[in-house]
């Protein structure tokens, strides 16, 4: 009996020493990690970053500190702050999840082309701070709209698409529409979408990649595979030539035949100033999506495909 009590103790005693190894090691990986503080370029055209080191390396300590060196003159001259001095913060708040950032009024006085690094500076900064995810700008408490009016929601890093050895922190602002499935699969929906992505990014290039990613919308369905690989898409005399790889083919969603097809051709069209989409499998036209849809001519919008009260 004694021998067994010996035996529960030495296991317990292995795991308290693995579970207080397991959290030094994971302090230990937070405090060598390296974080940055994001800043405007003199011409404002793309942001600069500059190495930031926490005061205290606890979320909710790291939120407040980067709140307040929003507001601040930034330490090198060849930088610029973020925000005007006549934008002000109002409160930024964390949930667990999710940074809030409470603008007043004049948060909108801003050029589109400065608003746009603003913000992806700020989502930046935020998003880099262990537990936060998301972003969400508000204006005296309300949900914040862009230019045109369309909600901005939250926003995590990948709301600013970047081209890895490219000028990364030069953004432009499109409203897309973007066109996935209905719950049942058997008809068109379109959702408009504030896109921000990198200026080196075709915009036809960043409808295919959304269109990977799926609708954010509750009740819609993708079209596409995200297993699906671009392996190029270009312009030609109006024609969007969209080049994927055998996922396309294999990797089919639950939805009607024609509306992988037609998702894309409606979306690149509403973006584009095309009059086509010629869509190819690694390079070959002479291939069959499903059962009948041929690949060998490029294909043109067909709007028939929404739900009735969705169609034009």
């Amino acid at each position: 009996m004694k021998g067994k009590r010996q035996g529960i103790l030495f296991l317990l005693l292995c795991f308290v020493i693995v579970a207080v190894t397991g959290c030094s090691k994971k302090e230990e990986k937070n405090e060598k990690r390296e974080y940055q503080m994001y800043y405007l370029s003199p011409t404002e055209s793309s942001l600069e970053t500059d190495e930031y080191k926490p005061t205290k390396r606890t979320t909710e300590a790291m939120v407040k500190e980067i709140g307040e060196m929003l507001d601040e003159t930034p330490k090198k001259e060849e930088h610029f702050r973020l925000l005007p001095k006549d934008v002000n913060i109002l409160e930024c708040s964390y949930d667990g999840e999710k940074v809030v950032v409470n603008f007043k009024e004049n948060y909108k006085k801003m050029k589109n082309t400065r608003e746009i690094l603003v913000r992806a500076g700020i989502v930046k900064a935020f998003t880099q701070i262990p537990g936060v995810e998301y972003v969400e700008f508000t204006e005296n408490g309300a949900p914040m709209t862009d230019s045109e009016g369309v909600e901005i929601g939250k926003m995590d890093r990948n709301t600013f698409m970047e081209n890895e050895g490219e000028n990364v922190n030069s953004y432009v602002h499109s409203n897309l529409n973007l066109y996935f499935a209905d719950e049942s699969g058997s008809s068109l929906v379109k959702e408009t979408v504030s896109a921000y992505y990198n200026s080196n990014v075709p915009v036809e290039r960043e409808v295919v990649e959304r269109l990977l990613k799926g609708p954010k919308t509750e009740g819609l369905k993708p079209t596409l595979s995200p297993n699906t690989k671009i392996l190029g898409v270009s312009i030609v005399e109006g024609i969007c030539y969209v080049n994927l790889d055998k996922s396309f083919l294999t990797d089919s969603m639950d939805v009607q035949e024609k509306l992988p097809i037609y998702s894309i051709v409606n979306s690149l069209t509403d973006a584009c100033n095309i009059r086509a989409v010629q869509i190819s499998v690694e390079g070959e036209t002479k291939v069959t999506f499903r059962e009948t849809m041929k690949l060998d001519e490029p294909y043109h919008a067909d709007y028939g495909l929404l739900k009735e009260e969705e169609s034009e």
